[in-house]
Parts: structure tokens; C-alpha cells; sequence
């Protein structure tokens, strides 16, 4: 282990781009070997392989790395020993990706642009006048103060500039567009019965998807650098008076700093729901939505975001990817809420009526303070926050909240999906995640390449969300095309989406919450170019739970469904569909999973090769 750990400093760091790149393609050869150990051609690197001459070998000293964890070099090759364990291979590879971790974090943090401490240039809005409103030391109202300076942060000009580099806002808009367009045509079909939604809403609705599941990282328990096991001891420190948990493991301390600086965040993307729910917040603000940070006393934080067509603020949970479900956390979650306070640049709010339907015994827990002393507190804020505000502005703030504190007085009965403690859908947020029919039509046909090799390979890994189109040869594969996301090759599907799970770094499709049957269909061609199938292989992993019901199906040019795929022999075009069913209970939808893998898996379930006569 010091001899790796030797190699692994010895390691050219002067280009990061070329060392990223380099130790990225180690990564990928240590991945093989772990998911299939006993596969010799795994276990060797050609040297005069372009990839490896061009991009791995490259890099000084990672010739010297590579002996160290086993290769032995020999006839133009580098192979690696049998004799090598797994789970040595495993320990080693942990080290490499944390050390390309670091590595890429320093690089970003000593930027000179956006280092620590981020900015020089004052904020737009300042808080603090040195006073502070709080008499005494309560500890409750202090933190109330304490994150009514936080959220200022969001306003500086500079750093949403970088915060709008992060976000795909054109992809999100293409998406959001499209879910606009199905929905009007279910309107004018009759089968929408709800108001058409504004294209910013909807567009929330993609953004927080995203954030969720492209963007940010949840730490639950932190993983050792060595093991990635969380089975240490954990200790708290504190540095530079930022809050430091450590784990205790492998002779080694594992930190997960808890930074509440946002420039930090959009360069680490990771934590818990306080670091969530500030990095979500701040990019909706880059968005040009009016949001506010949301703090609960049950130990949880999430995000408020204005409609203006609806004239009300929305709950978003970007922990969850929940949107417009506030009453989840009192009946889903069992939480005794009482005390819930919103933060925005020049205002502040008690919108703790909002997540609890019982008012009566709500005033009962409200006990850190009395009512008069948070309403002096926060009277005492907001008029800090509205100090620089025109004239127009306050007239504004101060009718929208008038308004809300009506909303506020209402009590409300709580949807069966807040029962549950997911999602409601209770507005046009249901077409993100129920019934949808979503057609791209897309048909795969051969290349100039395929019929020359007489070949046609496709491959799709759910952990990378990316399909391939390769060629192969006893040598290598080369590949040749790259499309983006599971939905981008299909012909059509119904109630299909990509699940990711955080917590467990599992990802797979599923069918969307509360849907009895989900389909998922691929469409190839190839009589244009009047090639016939001669052999034909297809992977296609799955995983049922309970009584859940997998149906994969084929269809022959002559529209004959068949259930074994030689049967396509012959075929100039065939179908591929997949359809689920079944399950028990709440989670029914969640027994029927296609391609399941581990976040970081590089193996690809699902795969079809064709020769052609």
C-alpha cells in the first residue's frame, strides 16, 4: 500500500486536464477487473493500444503506478497478475478516485476567481449593520439572525453568473417545452382537466429533477477513503469555524466538512439537506426565480419558490425532488413541526402554518419563544432587508405578504400522496411524474461502417444514462456514436423514468409512481440497405420483486410477435418491447425495474449485437 500510495504522489499533476483524463481511464481498467475478475482480456493493456499511448501512459509516472498495483510488462503488453485480489484492487481503486477527487477540487477552489474566501467586491444587499436584533442569548432567534445573513450571499452578481455555468438551462428548456406541448394537446383531446401550466413552473419542475439526480451528491453516512465502508468511529472538529465530521477508519481520517459557503458547494456538490437546499435555493435564484431558503426546527431545510401566474409560494424539496407537497413532513414523515422560517434577499416569514393543518395543537409546541418576541424578531429583519428596497418593491412585498398570510389562517385536508410522504399531485407537477405517453420515434439503422463490417452493436449503461453504437474486433472496440439519456433512442414508452437512488447508488428504470403498466419500446431498420439478420445476441437485464411481471417481446418485420430473438433470423427490421407490471402496495411501481446498476458500475445490461449475411 505505501508503494501505491508512493506512485499515486509521484503522479505528474502539473496539467489536471491530463492527469484527469489519465486517471479516469486507469478508473475504467480497474472497474473491468473488479466486475469481471476471471476475464483475462481485462487484465491486459496493449502498449501500443492509441488510447493507452495517447491518454493513460501520457502522464508521468503512471507507467510506475500501474506496476505498483501488479502489472508486469511483457511482449508489448502489461498484464496483470492473477495473484492480484479483488479486494486489494478494490482498497486501491478507492485511493486513486479520491485522490482524482482532491485533485480536481484544488484545482476548481484555487481558481482566482471563485477561491475561498469567494468574493473581494461587496454584496449588492448587506445585512449586517454590526446591530444585532435579538436581545439576549437565545439560541433559536440568534439562529434565525444567523440565516437571515446566509441567503445575501445569493445576490451577488458574480456568483450567479458562475451558478448559471452549472445549469443546462437550454436542455431543461427543450424539456420543458415538450412537456408543455403534450400537454396542451391532452387539453385540446379533453383528457387534461387542470389549468394549463405557465412554462416557468414547469420548467421547476425539470430544474429540480436535475438538481436531484445530475447535480448534487447526498452524503448519508460518510464513506471511508480507503474501504468505503462507514463502520469507523466518527468524531466533529472544527476548522477555520467551519464544522468537520470525520470518520475513523483503515488507520486513516475520512472528513466531510459541512460548508454553508454556496461558491464551496457548486464546486463540491455534496452533503446533506442544510448543503441541498442552500445550493438549490442559490441556483434558483441564477434562474430568476424569487426563492427562499426554508429552516425547520424538526432538522430539515428546504426551498420556497414564487409563482407569479399563481400568486403563491410553492414547497420544493430538493432532497426529495418533491414539488408542492408542504403537509408530507406532518403526515408522511410523522414530524412534530413547529417552528418552519423562510428566508429570501429582502424578506422574511413564519410559514410554519403552512406544513401543519392543526393550528390548535401547533401553538401548543411552539414553546422556544413567545409569539411577540419571533414577531419583534422577524418585524426587525425584514425591515433590515427592506431598507434598500424602492419604494415599488415594498408596496409589492408587502401585498404578497398580506396575501399569503391569509393563505396561511387556512387549514387543509393533506392529498394521498402527502400521506405518503412523496410528491402531490396536485398541479401540473403530475405530468413530471404519472401518466405519461412520450413518443420520440427515434429508429435505429446501419452506417456506412456497419455494412462494410457487416455489423451492428448497441449498448446502453443505465449508471452513465448514455447509449453506444461500437464496432468490434478480436483486438478492440471502438465506438463510433454517443446519445444522451435512456429517452433519447427510443421509439415510444408509457410511465417509464430513470430512477436514482442516492442512498443505496442504485439507478434503474422504473415505471413512475402510482401506474399499474409501464412499456418501453426499440425500433431498427436496416432495409434500406436490404441487410438481413444472420445471428443476432440481446442482454437484457431485469430485476421483479414480489408479483411484479416483466414482459419482453419481440416483433419480425412481418409484425409477428415472438418471445425467442433467433427467431428474428432473417429480419431486415425487428421491435423490442419491454412492459411492467405487477407489484404490491405503495411502492408496486418500484417491483418492476429494467437495467438496475450500481452508480459507478461500468458494465452495460442491456446490449444487442447483429451480424448480418
Amino acid at each position: 500500500s505505501s508503494f501505491i500510495e508512493r506512485a499515486l504522489e509521484n503522479l505528474d499533476q502539473k496539467d489536471v486536464e491530463k492527469y484527469r483524463v489519465s486517471v479516469e481511464i486507469l478508473l475504467k481498467l480497474l472497474d473491468n477487473v473488479i466486475g469481471e475478475p476471471k476475464n483475462l482480456k481485462y487484465r491486459t493493456i496493449r502498449l501500443e493500444n492509441k488510447t493507452i499511448k495517447d491518454k493513460l501512459l501520457v502522464l508521468g509516472g503512471m507507467k510506475d503506478l500501474l506496476v505498483a498495483l501488479g502489472f508486469e510488462e511483457d511482449k508489448g503488453c502489461l498484464t496483470l497478475s492473477t495473484k492480484v485480489l479483488v479486494g486489494s484492487l478494490k482498497k486501491h481503486r478507492a485511493a486513486i478516485q479520491h485522490s482524482l477527487e482532491m485533485m480536481v477540487m484544488q484545482s476548481a477552489a484555487s481558481s482566482s476567481k471563485y477561491q475561498r474566501p469567494v468574493f473581494r467586491k461587496l454584496r449588492k444587499v448587506q445585512l449586517s449593520d454590526g446591530q444585532s436584533v435579538v436581545r439576549g442569548a437565545n439560541p433559536f432567534l440568534r439562529g434565525i439572525e444567523n440565516r437571515a445573513h446566509l441567503v445575501m450571499s445569493y445576490e451577488d452578481e458574480e456568483l450567479q453568473e458562475f451558478g448559471r455555468k452549472c445549469i443546462p438551462i437550454e436542455k431543461l428548456k427543450l424539456q420543458t417545452q415538450e412537456k408543455l406541448r403534450l400537454i396542451q394537446k391532452a387539453i385540446i383531446a379533453g383528457t387534461w382537466k387542470e389549468a394549463e401550466p405557465t412554462f416557468m413552473d414547469l420548467l421547476l419542475v425539470e430544474f429540480t429533477e436535475w438538481f436531484k439526480c445530475s447535480f448534487f451528491t447526498w452524503i448519508n453516512q460518510i464513506p471511508c477513503k480507503v474501504c468505503q465502508q462507514s463502520t469507523g468511529n466518527t468524531t466533529v472538529s472544527s476548522k477555520d469555524g467551519i464544522r468537520v465530521e470525520e470518520l475513523h477508519c483503515c488507520a486513516t481520517v475520512t472528513q466531510f466538512p459541512r460548508y454553508e459557503d454556496v461558491a464551496t458547494l457548486l464546486i463540491t456538490r455534496t452533503g446533506r439537506c442544510g448543503e441541498c437546499a442552500n445550493c438549490f435555493t442559490f441556483l434558483c435564484r441564477c434562474l430568476g426565480y424569487d426563492a427562499r431558503y426554508v429552516v425547520a426546527t424538526f432538522d430539515h431545510v428546504w426551498t420556497e419558490v414564487y409563482s407569479h401566474t399563481q400568486k403563491r409560494w410553492i414547497h420544493v424539496d430538493p432532497s426529495d425532488s418533491v414539488v408542492d407537497a408542504p403537509l408530507m413532513y406532518q403526515h408522511g414523515w410523522k414530524r412534530n413541526v413547529d417552528y418552519v422560517i423562510a428566508h429570501s434577499r429582502d424578506d422574511i416569514q413564519d410559514v410554519t402554518w403552512r406544513y401543519c393543518n392543526d393550528h390548535s395543537q401547533l401553538l401548543r409546541r411552539r414553546q422556544r419563544c413567545s409569539e411577540d418576541e419571533l414577531l419583534r424578531v422577524i418585524l426587525k429583519i425584514r425591515d433590515k432587508k427592506q431598507k434598500a428596497s424602492s419604494q415599488v418593491r415594498r408596496k409589492f412585498l408587502a401585498k404578497r405578504t398580506l396575501g399569503e398570510l391569509i393563505e396561511l389562517m387556512v387549514c387543509r385536508e393533506p392529498s394521498e400522496d402527502e400521506l405518503k410522504g412523496r410528491s402531490s399531485g396536485s398541479l401540473a407537477w403530475r405530468q413530471s411524474r404519472g401518466e405519461q405517453q412520450s413518443n420520440v420515434f427515434f429508429v435505429f439503422s446501419a452506417t456506412e461502417t456497419d455494412i462494410e463490417m457487416k455489423q451492428f452493436n448497441l449498448r446502453y449503461s443505465c449508471s452513465s444514462d448514455k447509449y453506444e453504437k461500437y464496432i468490434k474486433s478480436p483486438q478492440e472496440i471502438v465506438v463510433r456514436e454517443t446519445f444522451e439519456s435512456w429517452n433519447s433512442c427510443q421509439y415510444a414508452s408509457q410511465n417509464i423514468f430513470r430512477k436514482v437512488e442516492h442512498d443505496w447508488k442504485m439507478t434503474y428504470l422504473a415505471r413512475t409512481e402510482d401506474t399499474n403498466e409501464a412499456s418501453i419500446e426499440w425500433r431498427f431498420d436496416f432495409t434500406a440497405q436490404d441487410l438481413k439478420i444472420a445471428s443476432i445476441f440481446i442482454n437484457f437485464e431485469s430485476k421483479i420483486y414480489e408479483n411484479g411481471r416483466i414482459s419482453l417481446l419481440f416483433m419480425n418485420e412481418n409484425g409477428e410477435i415472438v418471445r425467442d430473438v433467433q427467431k428474428l433470423r432473417n429480419s431486415r427490421k425487428f421491435v423490442v418491447k419491454a412492459v411492467l407490471s405487477g407489484g404490491k402496495g405503495d411502492i408496486a411501481w418500484q417491483h418492476t425495474q429494467l437495467f438496475r446498476q450500481e452508480l459507478k458500475c461500468p458494465r452495460y445490461p442491456f446490449e444487442i449485437c447483429i451480424n448480418f449475411f
